[in-house]
């Protein structure tokens, strides 16, 4: 299981491993269909801004540090 963060926030979790996902987003098509929860998902590969294994579901956490205006 893997979860996708998006550019707009969104996490997607997919049935994916970790190595499974960076390889399904790295094939240059402008869409990839990946296996949901609730189905599939098409996800454009360069709205993703990390992907990262979740290997006990309800741990995964993201930190993103920037500067504050």
């Amino acid at each position: 299981m893997a979860i996708v963060r998006l550019s707009n926030g969104s996490d997607i979790d997919v049935k994916l491993s970790l190595e499974e996902a960076k390889a399904a987003l790295g094939t240059g098509s402008d869409f990839v269909e990946l296996p949901g929860d609730d189905g599939p998902v098409l996800v454009r590969p360069t709205a993703v801004i990390a992907i990262i294994e979740d290997t006990r579901r309800g741990t995964t956490g993201f930190r993103i540090g920037g500067v504050g205006v």
